[in-house]
């Protein structure tokens, strides 16, 4: 049973456990993008080829532009995931009337 005191700390917890939560990523982000500079500078003085042109096959769009249009329909996608699971919850948890 819930009590006064659960349920007015409950938010703050939630909170305090989503700051934490996004914290953690993001020190890990960073550290992810630490070892990629330090990766990208040590094979920098590798000889490189360029790879031969094929006729008829476009050419690979720029990473920027890949990982722009991936992170546009994976928040599409979301969106769209998002609003599913607010009606599919209201489906199941009918508000009630006051």
């Amino acid at each position: 049973m819930a009590t006064a005191k659960t349920a007015t700390t409950s938010p703050d917890l939630a909170q305090k456990i989503r700051s934490a939560l996004v914290s953690s990523v993001e020190q890990t982000q960073q550290l992810s993008l630490d070892a990629a500079q330090t990766w990208v500078k040590a094979v920098s003085a590798l000889p490189v080829k360029d790879l031969p042109k094929v006729p008829g096959v476009p050419a690979v769009p720029a990473v920027e532009a890949a990982t722009t249009y991936t992170f546009d329909v994976a928040a599409d996608l979301l969106s769209a995931q998002r609003d599913y699971a607010v009606q599919l919850a209201n489906v199941l948890a009918p508000e009630k009337s006051a």
